[in-house]
């Protein structure tokens, strides 16, 4: 008996084609979905931000019985770092709150004034208070909580009901 023994070392093109096409419809679906966990992440970590800044903000009323405003505009983050928690002027970029432009979002505080509280200085001081995260890319997505510890609907009412 004469046996032809054939030693085949290699993948055939169908079968090459096959896996490719797999790993394309594997990654079409698994990127989309991996992208909007990392934009989820990054808007829990603004939310969490936000809940530190207010309870910051309670802290300095159980002080001085009124409230830090730093006005509005993307450079209000070290401010904020600065008069609530206590950041040097070196550090109030980075320290505890990331404002550099490498965060997705920024922060502001603004507040209604009040005579008791003597709001021409720096800090600006008032008697209520709304902290705002802002996307940097997208002005018109942000997230929001008031002096009441609640979410703040973009029309300024309250949003209890509200899911972040």
């Amino acid at each position: 008996m004469n046996r032809l023994k054939h030693n085949f070392a290699g993948f055939t093109l169908i079968e090459l084609m096959v896996v490719i096409a797999i790993i394309g419809i594997l990654a079409a679906v698994g990127i989309p979905a991996y992208s909007g966990y990392v934009s989820d992440a990054r808007d829990n970590v603004a939310r969490s931000t936000l809940q530190s800044i207010a309870l910051m903000q309670k802290n300095y009323y159980q002080d001085n019985f009124c409230y830090v405003a730093t006005g509005t505009g993307v450079d209000k983050g070290p401010a904020i770092n600065q008069y609530l928690f206590g950041s040097t002027l070196a550090e109030s970029d980075t320290t505890p709150i990331d404002t550099t432009a490498t965060n997705f979002f920024y922060f502001e505080i603004t507040g209604e004034t009040s005579d008791a509280c003597p709001g021409s200085g720096t800090p600006m001081l008032g008697k209520n208070f709304i902290v705002k995260a802002i996307s940097r890319a997208d002005s018109s997505k942000w997230f929001s909580i008031n002096h009441k510890l609640g979410k703040v609907k973009k029309d300024g009412a309250d949003a209890a009901e509200t899911t972040w």
